[in-house]
């Protein structure tokens, strides 16, 4: 079952990229903003990273934690990194266990859709211009992308599940979580 609104959000312990444990209930007290996105070789998410990063001073000044989930390995995710810092968790889970646990699809349609109707050749275009390294696509290229908002008490305020590729939660939305005292 999908995860819902005003959800407890599922609990996890994973091992970032770097392997640090990472729980969602050492978080407690924090607002977090989880994204599930394919895998570091995905120019989409990439954009789609890089855009989110850009906000990195309003996460940090507004209590919340940012985690970003690829369906990559770590090393591949290290490449993907190219030494540099972001201020997001980095989580690689490359057995999908967490896009289970979330119920993250997978439709080829949603890519196509995407491709064909979404502008998605010109977005990979501009996701590959970001990268510093070549980085092998190691997912899914048929996987959905989820975004979580969740509270400082671990609910679920807005889960959103990507229907096509590039259907992601709007950049107003998730200014308006952060910022919500």
């Amino acid at each position: 079952m999908k995860v819902e609104n005003n959800q407890k959000a599922p609990e996890f312990i994973i091992n970032d990229v770097y392997g640090n444990s990472i729980s969602l209930e050492q978080f407690k007290g924090k607002k977090i903003h989880l994204i599930f996105y394919r895998f570091a070789g995905c120019p989409f998410c990439n954009l789609r990273f890089h855009q989110i990063n850009q906000m990195t001073e309003l996460y940090k000044n507004n209590n919340t934690i940012l985690i970003s989930v690829y369906e990559s390995s770590a090393e591949n995710m290290k490449v993907f990194l190219a030494d540099e810092k972001f201020y997001s968790i980095m989580i690689p889970n490359p057995d999908s266990s967490l896009y289970k646990k979330y119920e993250l699809e997978r439709s080829k349609w949603g890519l196509f859709k995407f491709l064909l109707f979404g502008g998605g050749l010109a977005k990979a275009k501009d996701g590959m211009k970001l990268y510093k390294n070549k980085v092998k696509m190691d997912g899914h290229t048929d996987r959905l992308e989820a975004e979580f908002l969740i509270d400082e008490t671990g609910k679920v305020i807005n889960a959103h599940y990507n229907k096509v590729q590039g259907d992601s939660l709007p950049i107003d939305v998730i200014k308006a979580f952060v910022q919500k005292k």
